[in-house]
């Protein structure tokens, strides 16, 4: 009898041993179906970057490097122009960086798609050329640029300036400016880019200011269309390209032109005749910037790789593998196999950059349609 009591109680452990383990199983099994997975979606936002940039601006050794260091997975999306990231950000789309050109910024703050940078979490920023470094397109106040917070920080820029065939322009190089292109001795030997560069370089020529070309558009149409007539009568062809510059370059068919910096460096190495200058009164410049747009899911990992950007090594590498130039100081110093007279510029030639003006888009429209209008009609 005792026997069977012993059995009966030893079911009756054995079937609370059991309940206990199966709650406790239930348990665990709750906690990796229901609370790992959170915690595994959170890490996963974490440790993953998701970049528009321009084709060419990131090197793969870099974004290998990048990985690497951080444990970040990069997500890259190479983009072909401004307007196809202002339409991704403005549809909800999900990116941790992007990369407008300055001129295109004023676009983004209106949209209210970016957000103000902290700049205590991008120590690299002191490596940025103190000439670059805040200018008025990089700042927004919620209302107009050139005042309030920082927004955009320039990485890849570029100037614009002459390309001289020296063996045909006989002259002397010092204190040459935009005039040249004007140049009635030079009638049929001069190219420039169609469009608003030229519009640009025409109102510089005529010292009319940034601000006069945003503020006040009719005006500035009205005082430089004589200029723009000119232009047209003295130039041999409107190009759409530095491609075309070159060809005709090459081809001694114009001696003189405006001309963009890449494909100016490509010229002087191609023959030591052609050299490029910036006019006395500044060349033109633009950059392309990194900005973290308002909904970007890890904002942490943006800053960390701002900050890995605007390293000199990897700024270095940048040019080294495509020759674009970087706003980071130092940078020039490590690269190998270029000509690196070609892209020094003196503190006076930088702080003299003419910055692409920020136009509202309504704004662009009409200056193009001057510029078609004038440059068409004979």
């Amino acid at each position: 009898m005792d026997n069977i009591k012993n059995i009966l109680n030893g079911v009756i452990v054995l079937k609370k041993i059991t309940l206990i383990a199966i709650v406790f199983l239930i348990i665990i099994l709750a906690f990796f179906f229901t609370v790992l997975p959170l915690v595994g979606c959170n890490n996963t936002t974490s440790k993953q970057l998701n970049i528009y940039v321009w084709e060419g601006y990131l090197p793969d050794t870099a974004a290998t490097l990048f990985e690497k260091e951080t444990g970040i997975k990069l997500n890259v999306t190479f983009i072909t122009d401004n307007d196809q990231m202002l339409t991704l950000l403005r549809g909800g789309g999900s990116a941790d960086i992007v990369m407008p050109t300055q001129s295109e910024v004023n676009r983004f703050y209106e949209a209210d798609v970016a957000q103000p940078l902290d700049l205590k979490n991008i120590t690299n920023y002191e490596k940025v050329f103190k000439s670059l470094k805040e200018q008025f397109w990089a700042k927004w106040d919620g209302k107009q640029m050139g005042s309030g917070e920082i927004y955009v920080i320039p990485y890849v820029y570029g100037t614009s300036g002459l390309i001289i065939n020296t063996s045909k322009y006989t002259k002397s190089l010092d204190d040459i400016g935009w005039e040249i292109l004007f140049d009635t001795d030079l009638k049929g030997r001069v190219a420039t880019r169609s469009y608003l560069p030229s519009l640009w370089l025409t109102c510089y020529s005529c010292d009319i200011p940034l601000e006069s070309i945003i503020t006040d558009g009719q005006g500035t149409m009205d005082k430089v269309r004589d200029k723009v007539i000119a232009l047209r009568n003295n130039v041999l062809k409107f190009c759409d390209t530095n491609a075309e510059i070159i060809d005709l370059l090459k081809n001694e068919e114009v001696w003189v032109s405006y001309i963009e910096d890449g494909g100016g460096r490509s010229l002087s190495q191609f023959d030591a005749k052609f050299k490029y200058i910036l006019p006395k009164t500044g060349g033109m410049a633009f950059t392309d910037t990194f900005m973290i747009p308002k909904n970007a899911a890890n904002p942490e990992g943006a800053y960390l790789f701002i900050d890995f950007m605007l390293r000199p090594n990897i700024a270095a590498m940048l040019t080294e593998q495509t020759g674009y130039a970087t706003a980071v100081e130092g940078a020039l110093g490590l690269v190998k196999g270029i000509d690196k007279d070609l892209y020094e510029l003196t503190e006076e030639e930088m702080a003299k950059l003419k910055w692409s003006p920020n136009l509202p888009q309504e704004l662009r429209s009409i200056y193009m349609a001057f510029w078609e209008e004038m440059t068409t009609v004979q």
